[in-house]
């Protein structure tokens, strides 16, 4: 697919949690992982935590693709900087550099704010995605390694003292 021009990139307002639920839901099944219900979604949406921020880009009145990310710190040398949780570019228009375009968005906010880095983790497996970020300049940190503890695990822990 050629090139197509995003009309807008600009971060989400309530306006848009419709449309942000089904790239949602689009994205939930690409990865093949479970997804609640839209109306969760959407309550998700009207609920995310304060500095969570989303960038949307629309081509025409479509949502193209998205960036989720927050502000970070400290990191290294005590400076600030964004984390990127998600990068999604919806089906019809993955191959067109979109994700380029978001991804340039999101490094020009976060000079902006005064952010020094962006920082993002990566499915070991997901070669593809892997060079497409290196193609961007983005280095992967093999002394890094990224943790989560959730469920039962996360309620043990909460409960331990």
């Amino acid at each position: 697919m050629g090139p197509r021009a995003v009309t807008t990139l600009r971060e989400i307002e309530e306006a848009d949690f419709a449309a942000m639920a089904d790239a949602l839901i689009e994205m939930q099944a690409h990865y093949r992982v479970h997804c609640p219900s839209r109306d969760a979604i959407i309550e998700g949406l009207k609920s995310r935590p304060a500095g969570s921020r989303i960038l949307l880009a629309y081509e025409r009145d479509k949502l193209a693709g998205f960036a989720c990310f927050s502000a970070i710190y400290p990191g290294p040398g005590l400076t600030s900087g964004f984390f990127l949780k998600e990068l999604y570019v919806r089906d019809d228009w993955r191959g067109s550099g979109l994700g380029k375009r978001l991804m340039s968005r999101l490094a020009a906010i976060a000079r902006q704010d005064g952010h020094g880095r962006i920082d993002w983790t990566v499915d070991a497996d997901d070669l593809r995605l892997q060079s497409f970020y290196e193609m961007l300049g983005g280095q992967a940190l093999p002394a890094k390694r990224f943790f989560r503890i959730t469920g039962a695990g996360l309620t043990e822990l909460a409960d331990m003292f």
